[in-house]
């Protein structure tokens, strides 16, 4: 099976060079359908855990929901990305926007009429976290084609900014809308949100695919994927490193305990504090596509993620408001780096005929091991205590990057420029 090869996009305006992939008019399509849907995803989740909340009275069972996303992340991911790589993303993509609408609708709907209960909230959170993994892995497969090789990386970049902006509006916006409107409300949204990537899909031109030219069998394809990343040293070291990050890095329930048990803050200190990573990230962000590095993005990474850890031990051993938000600040902008880094990483060592399945087997970790971080935080806090659970963190991010560098050559010494060549 092949693609129809289409041709190398065009810019219709030249954009200084952090912003280069808006120059391309399907990226920049796609760029703002993707910022309109996650900021629908993040109100919704918002809407979520307000739902659960006021329905059981219980932190435990909110809690549940991390679990209902990470079971299908686990599971279907690994497909998700076969399918990713032998069918047209454009047509997966509808689909994947056109059911998700329908899933935020049907569960507005029964909220809206009083007839919600708790197992229908998880089995939707379920099927709609199962059709996100088909949708996550059909993106990573899609926007590397809309834009040439040489600014994929500050497309990358670009995405995963639409990614920290939804994050830092949706939830607010939640907030917002639940006081406003009511408890149905962020569902109805995030249900209006998905149409304006279908908009943004349907508007595009067709794009050029890289598909395989015989396919294997379904298994063969999914092993294969698998026996890729491990036969790969950089694959291989950024998956494990996803692992240990995903698990131990910051996240809004360490933050929570972290003000409650030694900072001892009231509310509103305590929601600056769980503002102040995103804050950061902005920053990271912005200097990412200001300042031009494109080489030695393995090494770069790893230092990143040590200086996280060094960051994460001094916000351990404050009792200081203000030195707290500022160590959570910088956690922020070294976050951002890490994970646009290693996703630039995963993007330019992926051949394009088996992205979907490497960025997928990747989804399997970022979505299904990052709902599980609260669970740890809250896990070791009541086993060791506040102090001792941030730098248990601290140390397992320390380490897993200083062991990296040590063992794993490859991936320390990785550098692939702009004008290099896709594999």
């Amino acid at each position: 099976m092949t693609g129809t090869q289409l041709g190398e996009p065009r810019a219709f305006a030249s954009l200084p060079r952090g912003l280069a992939p808006l120059g391309y008019r399907d990226f920049c399509l796609y760029w703002f359908g993707l910022a309109t849907t996650n900021t629908g995803r993040w109100i919704e989740l918002t809407g979520l855990v307000w739902l659960v909340y006021e329905l059981t009275d219980s932190p435990f069972l909110v809690g549940l929901l991390g679990a209902a996303r990470a079971l299908p992340a686990f599971l279907l991911s690994p497909i998700a990305g076969v399918i990713a790589d032998r069918m047209d993303q454009r047509l997966l993509l509808l689909a994947t926007q056109a059911l998700a609408l329908i899933g935020s609708i049907a569960l507005a709907v029964l909220v809206a009429t009083g007839l919600i209960a708790l197992w229908q909230i998880y089995f939707l959170v379920v099927v709609q976290a199962s059709i996100n993994c088909f949708d996550a892995a059909v993106r990573q497969t899609f926007f590397p084609r809309l834009v040439p090789w040489s600014v994929l990386p500050r497309a990358v970049t670009l995405s995963i900014t639409a990614n920290r902006v939804s994050k830092f509006l949706g939830p607010a916006s939640g907030g917002f809308l639940i006081a406003g409107f009511g408890e149905a409300s962020p569902f109805f949204v995030n249900a209006i949100t998905f149409v304006g990537m279908i908009l943004a899909l349907l508007l595009m031109r067709p794009v050029a695919q890289s598909l395989p030219k015989s396919a294997g069998s379904f298994k063969k394809d999914m092993v294969e994927g698998f026996g890729y990343i491990m036969s790969r040293p950089v694959m291989s070291g950024i998956l494990k490193l996803e692992i240990a990050f995903g698990l131990f890095e910051m996240n809004p329930a360490m933050i929570a305990i972290i003000g409650r048990e030694i900072l001892d803050v009231g509310p509103e200190a305590l929601g600056l504090l769980i503002s102040a990573p995103a804050l950061g990230s902005f920053v990271g962000i912005v200097w990412l596509l200001m300042v031009r590095r494109t080489r030695r993005q393995g090494r770069f990474s790893l230092v990143c993620m040590m200086a996280y850890s060094g960051v994460l031990a001094a916000l351990a051993v404050s009792s200081n408001f203000t030195i707290s938000f500022l160590a959570l600040s910088m956690i922020g902008v070294l976050e951002v780096l890490v994970t646009v880094t290693r996703s630039t990483i995963m993007q330019l060592a992926a051949p394009g005929h088996m992205r979907g399945r490497l960025m997928a087997n990747m989804g399997t970790v970022t979505r299904g091991v990052g709902p599980l971080a609260e669970t740890q935080s809250g896990l070791l806090a009541s086993l060791l205590g506040s102090t001792p659970a941030v730098m248990t963190a601290a140390g397992v991010v320390g380490l897993a990057a200083t062991f990296t560098a040590l063992f794993n050559r490859d991936l320390w010494a990785f550098s692939l420029g702009e004008d290099s060549a896709p594999p």
